[in-house]
């Protein structure tokens, strides 16, 4: 695209260059006295002040040619905003837009309404098979729950490491010390997870669950029993590595741990019953760990997880679907508010297009009367430098005005201002005949959101809970039985 230069005094600088010129034509006699046309200095001055006369002129017309545009496209736009009036009148289908909006979520709500009912009854049906009226109880992280118990298990083997300690050293005694803790911690954890089973219903649960209880009791003693008596046995070894020497000291420490059982524990030392108690706290830590580790009611727990993250799910599901149906509510409302606030807009920016013109038009006269000026006064210095110096008389064209053959054009501003004034008056008139209308449409939009967002939405979500539980039932087995018909 082609870009004007605006003029910025281009023939005023000249001034001192065309006097000195005049002087110098002046002392060759030039130009001739019966010269009857201006030569070539100020032939030059006149094409370049008629050339950014020329420019001025592009630039406005330019300027008119984009406003006038700008007129075309506010009538278009006028015509549009008188359109979308009428289709916003008129338009009621806010219920049947929501529900054309939300049919495509529809099965992603029936489905999640149907796994939220399906864990609900199993749920129900848990407590019910089961005597439960209680929430379920259960940590919030299974890891950090048993990490407690890992942490234990880690001070254990410390500890133990330093009761196993023989010619070998701690290291030694760390490996036997960490074998040692697994065992009593692993089984307790294990006992008290199976212990819960007692709180169930059914009988073989709760025999296995008391079972459980049994057999804590009894490894635990047995199992660090065998340890503190292993403990003596151990610091014997001279060899730990070899597995004879160890099987040996273990075969040793067998029958002497079970003489527990019979009241006389055959403890060597102190340290071997610091050893035996230690190990039966943390056994019976890790084991209460191990029952609370999960409800107290096997399954319980993951019945109510399963039925919480249904539920969560569910609950986003309609929380998505709300919010569409806000923002369509919000869009048909901004819809009417800028159909409102449009024509003020328009009438705005046509109003800063007038002062546009207005402005173009005045620096093009502006601008014209300054390339005039300059351009007098450069080729009157000229003259009047060529006649100051020379001795016989000047040309004729010398008193002749310094006018430049073309002028500057602004007339067809005229017919574009009255076009925006129009345009401005249309709008004007658009704007006041539908503010009424607009309005109570903007009322009424704002009073049957409440209804869209209640009764609507409401009704809606209770037909997905009716698909959902239709869908159960579809899936469910019945045996149908149907109805002999006697002949006559």
């Amino acid at each position: 695209m082609t870009t004007y230069k605006s003029y910025a005094g281009e023939l005023a600088a000249k001034l001192t260059d065309y006097r000195q010129r005049g002087q110098k034509e002046a002392s060759k006699l030039r130009p001739a006295q019966d010269a009857a046309a201006p030569d070539q200095y100020e032939s030059a001055l006149r094409a370049e002040a008629e050339g950014c006369l020329s420019s001025e002129q592009k630039i406005f017309d330019t300027a008119l040619t984009e406003l006038s545009r700008g007129v075309v496209e506010a009538r278009q736009k006028a015509i549009e905003l008188s359109g979308q009036v009428a289709q916003i009148v008129s338009d009621d289908s806010a219920s049947s837009a929501i529900e054309a909006e939300l049919a495509g979520d529809r099965p992603a709500l029936v489905k999640a309404t149907e796994a939220r009912l399906r864990a609900e009854t199993a749920l129900n049906y848990f407590r019910a098979a089961n005597d439960v009226h209680e929430e379920a109880r259960y940590p919030d992280s299974k890891i950090h729950h048993v990490a407690v118990v890992l942490v234990l298990a880690l001070l254990e083997t410390v500890v133990n490491t330093f009761f196993y300690e023989n010619s070998q050293g701690l290291l030694g005694g760390f490996f036997v010390a960490l074998g040692i803790t697994a065992l009593n911690i692993g089984f307790a954890l294990l006992f008290g997870y199976w212990f819960r089973y007692k709180n169930l219903a059914a009988v073989d649960k709760k025999v296995a669950g008391w079972t459980a209880w049994v057999a804590f009791i009894l490894v635990t003693i047995l199992f660090n029993s065998l340890f503190a008596t292993f403990r003596t046995q151990y610091q014997l070894v001279v060899d730990p590595s070899d597995i004879k020497e160890l099987n040996a000291a273990f075969q040793r420490a067998w029958p002497e741990a079970l003489l527990i059982f019979r009241g006389d524990p055959q403890f060597g030392d102190m340290w071997s019953f610091v050893l035996f108690g230690i190990g039966a706290m943390l056994g019976i830590l890790a084991f209460w760990k191990g029952y609370t580790a999960d409800d107290r009611y096997p399954g319980h727990g993951d019945m109510d997880r399963d039925y919480k993250k249904a539920s969560i799910e569910e609950a986003q599901q309609h929380d998505r679907v709300r919010q569409k149906v806000r923002d369509l509510l919000h869009h048909r409302r901004a819809a009417v508010q800028a159909a409102l606030h449009e024509p003020a807009t328009q009438v705005g920016m046509l109003a800063r297009r007038v002062a546009e013109l207005t402005h173009a038009r005045g620096s093009l006269q502006t601008q014209a009367a300054a390339i005039q000026r300059d351009y007098t006064l450069v080729v009157d210095a000229y003259r009047g430098a060529n006649n100051a110096v020379r001795a016989v008389p000047p040309p004729a064209y010398f008193s002749q005005p310094t006018l430049l053959s073309m002028s500057a054009d602004g007339k067809g501003a005229e017919a574009v201002l009255a076009e925006l004034g129009a345009v401005q008056e249309e709008l004007k008139a658009m704007a006041d005949a539908n503010r009424d209308p607009l309005n109570e449409r903007l009322r009424t939009l704002q009073q049957n959101s409440s209804d869209l967002l209640g009764k609507t939405l409401t009704d809606y979500l209770e037909e997905v809970r009716k698909d959902a539980e239709a869908g159960i039932s579809r899936m469910t087995p019945t045996i149908h039985r149907v109805l002999a018909v006697s002949a006559d």
